[in-house]
């Protein structure tokens, strides 16, 4: 079976752009031609690379069924309804998931009963979906695709022909968006809230340098590891945001800290580079971490290889520090630290710092409005944005529970003097 990539780039300009590749040959011309269109409108790199994900998913398993869709379609015939549906099916699952199970029955064309009772066996329950949003977003993505490569080759047939496949195509894909899972707005239980007091404290406390429980050795390390995690919770600012700081945006004179936008940087020499999502801002820092701060840098110059990068955070080798990093860190952290939430991220610490304004801006007293354009302002949210609903779950369910206790208290009275 061909393996379809979905692979990141970088242009010497610095712009950010993803291919569809297969291994030894050069990118699929028409998803390239496709994904410019993203490119052109000044889509985000990030979402290039979804797109172009998506798309890989769809060549990966039309190859796994043997079905070449430029051969389909130069015939002037589309894909089938039963062909479609495997793709759907194919979509609720996690990437690496289907990849396991296609390598894992490529290995022999003979294959007895006892061993495919086997297989289901091991592989079924490995088979871990993905949420609603991230299967409606493959099928809308797959189907604009199939519709563009179909009229893209419809253009080279005879007019019977391709009228015949745009037909086809329409009837095929109006079946298929009928499988576009309606992403609900109403599923609240479940979804990601910041950390507790108590578990606030606990991580910091295990993150601290000269703590036993900090689960990494060199000195340097532990320092960086422990100011990532307090800018996460002193700041609230997003993993990109994070990762794009340069030393240039400590200020000199003032403890404050500038958040900038730089996407497509010529002088970040990460394919995959780290984005700020919102608008630029500056941060007012403790001057005790600002001190914090300043200390690490003075211990990166050892590393030599850092010396000519700009980023504040980087590797033991001196490279500017990626997402998978971060990622691997607060995995590191949880497994070091059982009692911590499994579901610890570095977006966790963005609601954590959410829940914690929502209840200083109430023992502040600060009116509701002002509450909102103040994290706004800092967040880098526009002026009217109602994002915070998302990141403040905790802290208002903790509220409508207080009100929903005094409620029951007032009718618990009630119904006492009935007695």
């Amino acid at each position: 079976m061909a393996e379809f990539l979905a692979q990141r780039i970088r242009f010497q300009n610095g712009e950010r752009h993803s291919v569809l590749q297969v291994p030894y040959g050069l990118p699929v011309h028409e998803v390239t031609v496709y994904l410019d269109k993203y490119r052109k409108k000044g889509r985000a790199a990030n979402t290039i690379h979804v797109v172009c994900s998506a798309i890989a998913l769809l060549y990966r398993e039309l190859a796994l069924a043997k079905v070449d869709l430029l051969d389909r379609l130069s015939k002037g015939q589309f894909l089938s309804i039963a062909e479609l549906d495997r793709l759907v099916s194919a979509t609720q699952y996690r990437v690496q998931d289907l990849d396991e199970v296609a390598s894992d029955g490529s290995k022999s064309k003979v294959i007895s009963f006892n061993r495919i009772v086997m297989r289901r066996r091991k592989t079924q329950p490995e088979r871990r979906p993905v949420d609603v949003q991230t299967h409606a977003s493959r099928l809308r993505y797959i189907a604009d695709y199939l519709d563009f490569i179909s009229n893209y080759f419809g253009e080279g047939l005879a007019r019977t022909d391709r009228l015949y496949l745009k037909a086809e195509a329409e009837r095929a894909l109006t079946a298929f968006r009928e499988h576009i899972p309606a992403v609900s707005k109403r599923a609240k239980l479940g979804a990601r809230i910041g950390l507790s007091l108590e578990e606030q404290g606990r991580v910091v406390a295990a993150v601290h340098p000269d703590s036993p429980n900090n689960p990494w050795k060199r000195r340097v390390i532990r320092q960086r590891n422990w100011l990532i995690i307090v800018l996460l919770l002193a700041t609230g600012i997003r993993r990109g945001e994070l990762l794009g700081l340069q030393i240039g945006d400590i200020s000199s004179n003032q403890p404050k800290l500038r958040i900038v936008r730089r996407a497509d940087a010529k002088d970040d020499t990460r394919t995959n580079q780290p984005n700020t999502k919102t608008h630029d801002r500056e941060i007012e820092l403790l001057p005790t971490i600002l001190r914090a701060l300043q200390a690490y840098l003075v211990e990166r110059r050892n590393i030599k290889a850092a010396r000519s990068i700009p980023q504040i955070f980087v590797s033991e080798d001196g490279n500017a520090l990626s997402t998978q990093s971060i990622d691997k860190l607060f995995r590191q952290l949880r497994e070091a630290c059982p009692g911590l939430p499994v579901s610890l991220t570095s977006h966790v610490m963005r609601h954590t710092w959410n829940e914690r304004f929502s209840e200083a801006a109430e023992a502040m007293q600060l009116p509701e409005i002002a509450e909102e354009r103040a994290r706004n302002s800092q967040q880098g949210w526009s002026d009217n944005s109602k994002t915070s609903v998302i990141y403040t779950r905790r802290y208002t369910s903790k509220k409508g529970n207080e009100i929903s206790m005094k409620l029951q208290e007032k009718l618990d009275e009630q119904i006492a003097k009935t007695r």
